[in-house]
């Protein structure tokens, strides 16, 4: 991989059971998998030998893995959450269970999906379209996400006679697997809740940054600096068009009919009607009753939290008790881990297994009222 980009899921669990360790997070013990080929992609099913007999709501858990990895770096995420999950739903007695699987498989260009290395790699690293590469790998990534969704059922449960139906989906993306998170989130309605960890929300804003640091002739040859960079070879129109489409800024913030202040380097939140009208069935379909964790990396320089700040402060502002969007039904975690880097280490963790237990808990954002698949499908009053 590129010296540039390190892994960082690397250090977070020790070595595999039996192996001494110095890390704060064991190796879990691996849960069952069982492998699938579905529309062209291998798919990886964890914890269907675990699922107790009597169980029929099913919530499963997407795994996408970071840059430059494969689907195998996300298997003790999957393991170690399905046992703590497990664990817990042992001792709900009197209660109805619910049962959790998860889900991994290669990202676009990555694993046995490899086409060209050089796609993978940064502008430092040689790659002239990194911008254009970076994009449409994890968008299309969240776009497959979607796409075996429709299709797993038919894999894991074949038979009509077969109680157990998918009532939930939750995804957890790590890296570039964080970008495609927000977007799996924001796009597709049988997703309740995601888990994003040094991911970024904001293309734009992380690429021109990048450009900066990478001294792009694109960005160093016009006055002042980057002025010209949007819409350059580096990041052509092309590029803006399909961020306007998919990226979480460009779906809400681009919008026609917003009232952009004059030099603002982001929305407004004190919003006219006009304004909420245009936002309001957007925000609606993007947020409505979904669940966010972002985990961030204060001292990340490959992601770094300031270009995700300005939109999830603009989420957690518009969403908060009192303002336009409170009866969304968003419920926005932020959690940013001062002196931590592009990496996940155990604190990160921690709050993983703990949100992605409360989602699973969480009766208003799982699906059980809605078509299969799962999916919220119910607003608050105030909206």
């Amino acid at each position: 991989m590129s010296k540039a980009t390190p892994n960082p899921v690397e250090a977070t669990y020790g070595p595999k059971p039996g192996g001494s360790t110095a890390h704060s997070i064991p190796h879990p013990e691996p849960t069952s998998s069982s492998t699938y080929h579905i529309a062209g992609i291998l798919v990886t099913v964890f914890g269907l030998k675990e699922l107790p007999s009597d169980i029929t709501d099913v919530a499963v858990l997407w795994l996408l893995h970071p840059r430059l990895q494969a689907q195998a770096s996300m298997a003790p995420f999957g393991a170690h959450i399905i046992a703590e999950w497990n664990k817990q739903q042992k001792s709900s007695a009197g209660k109805k269970r619910k049962g959790l699987i998860a889900v991994s498989f290669d990202q676009r260009n990555h694993g046995t999906r490899l086409v060209s290395k050089i796609a993978n790699e940064a502008w430092r690293s040689g790659n002239e379209h990194h911008a254009l590469d970076m994009f449409s790998c994890y968008a299309g990534t969240a776009q497959d996400t979607s796409l075996l969704l429709d299709y797993l059922p038919g894999y894991i449960f074949p038979e009509a006679s077969d109680p157990r139906r998918i009532v939930q989906n939750l995804v957890l993306g790590i890296s570039l697997g964080g970008h495609a998170a927000w977007h799996v989130i924001m796009n597709d309605q049988r997703f309740s809740a995601a888990v994003i960890t040094i991911g970024c929300p904001d293309y734009t804003r992380l690429m021109s940054d990048r450009a900066r640091l990478s001294k792009r002739k694109t960005w160093t040859q016009s006055s002042p600096p980057g002025q010209d960079f949007l819409g350059s070879s580096d990041f052509p129109p092309a590029l803006i068009e399909a961020i306007k489409r998919n990226d979480p800024v460009g779906i809400i913030w681009s919008l026609p009919g917003l009232k952009w202040r004059k030099d603002q380097e982001h929305l407004h939140t004190q919003l006219s009607e006009e304004e909420r009208q245009i936002l309001l069935p957007a925000m609606t379909s993007s947020f409505g009753n979904k669940r966010i964790l972002n985990l961030s990396g204060g001292a990340d320089k490959l992601v770094p939290y300031a270009h995700s700040k300005p939109f999830v402060d603009w989420l957690k502002t518009v969403s908060k008790k009192g303002e336009w969007f409170e009866g969304g039904g968003l419920v926005l975690e932020d959690i940013v881990f001062d002196g931590v880097g592009h990496e996940v280490p155990s604190t990160m963790v921690t709050e993983m297994v703990r949100f992605v237990k409360e989602s699973l808990e969480d009766e208003r954002a799982s699906g059980f009222d809605t078509a299969p698949g799962g999916g919220a499908s119910r607003l608050g009053s105030k909206i």
